[in-house]
């Protein structure tokens, strides 16, 4: 039993720092009285469930001062330094979980294809 916990355990972090999820966050803005951020809010405690290993920040702007252009804002920060934008309420569900997919598995199209705008499975 205890050498299929050790074989279990080995796999888990081989396979989670080949993909390199563990080192991305995502930065969501949001206001409390903004009616897009409330049509995103489910959405988005959805991909917290569902991506436990992203460090998630929910940061309301009414709350302190944040450099962002308007709400509901997110900002993926990549472990390779790079930052995705999503803004709007249909920008950020459509795109927001194939952007982690790709992270993944490197095999889904990102916001710039326009691939992404005509497969229904990455819009909720």
């Amino acid at each position: 039993m205890k050498k299929y916990i050790i074989t279990f355990l080995i796999v888990g972090l081989l396979f989670f720092s080949f993909i390199g999820v563990s080192a991305l966050s995502a930065n969501y803005y949001y206001s409390p009285n903004c009616g897009h951020c409330n049509i995103v809010k489910p959405f988005i405690q959805d991909m917290i469930n569902f991506y436990p290993i992203v460090q998630w920040n929910v940061l309301d702007i009414t709350q302190g001062s944040y450099d962002v252009q308007g709400t509901p804002t997110l900002i993926l920060k990549t472990n390779d330094n790079r930052d995705i934008t999503l803004v709007g309420s249909r920008e950020i569900p459509k795109y927001l979980e194939c952007e982690l997919n790709e992270m993944s598995t490197l095999n889904c199209p990102t916001s710039s294809e326009v691939n992404c705008e005509t497969n229904s499975f990455f819009i909720r």
